[in-house]
């Protein structure tokens, strides 16, 4: 099984093509389309996808709909765009795994803090832990091993727009410098 991670999908936003880098590869019109073919040519029905919020903007049966059409098992971290009664339908109806405002995670051994918005200390920072955002749109570069995994942000890592696989974020995070942003001291 796969892992992969995105966020700020935004499905049934009006406006999103034209707020980000997405008219670099779809429309307005064909923009929801556009995100489940490019989903479903990455990830497959036996993988699974956290999702680090603002999944979509449209009401609950289309965003439904829209869910079920993606490929594999789905974890959502709450976005400042998600409803919670929503949420808490799709986990209910079958359609997701489960949601979270916050979650710790491992990838390849390493300490993972998912969380939709970009924070400047989190747990286990000061021991090499990552933090794994959306929200920004690729446009923030916090320090440390912080990284924005948003379908926009992917365009500005790859030229092209999909979902981080945990090999693409080791790679992105051994590039990074471990910075602690708090009054613990760094371990080395």
């Amino acid at each position: 099984m796969a892992k992969f991670y995105t966020s700020d999908i935004h499905a049934f936003h009006k406006k999103i093509v034209s707020f980000t880098n997405r008219g670099a590869e779809t429309t307005q019109e064909n923009h929801e389309v556009w995100l489940a073919k490019l989903w479903n040519s990455q990830v497959g029905h036996g993988d699974l996808t956290y999702i680090l919020g603002d999944v979509s903007f449209g009401d609950y049966k289309s965003t439904k709909l829209f869910l079920q059409f993606l490929n594999g098992q789905k974890i959502i971290i709450k976005g400042n765009h998600d409803r919670r009664e929503d949420l808490d339908k799709l986990v209910k109806d079958g359609v997701i795994a489960a949601w979270y405002e916050y979650k710790e995670i491992k990838i390849m051994d390493k300490s993972v803090v998912l969380f939709h918005f970009p924070i400047s200390s989190w747990h286990k920072q000061s021991y090499g832990s990552w933090h794994l955002h959306g929200h920004s749109h690729g446009n923030f570069n916090g320090q440390g091993k912080i990284l924005d995994v948003g379908i926009d942000s992917s365009y500005n890592h790859f030229g092209q727009h999909k979902l981080f696989s945990e090999e693409d974020i080791d790679e992105i995070m051994s590039l990074k410098d471990r910075f602690v942003a708090d009054n613990h001291r760094s371990q080395t």
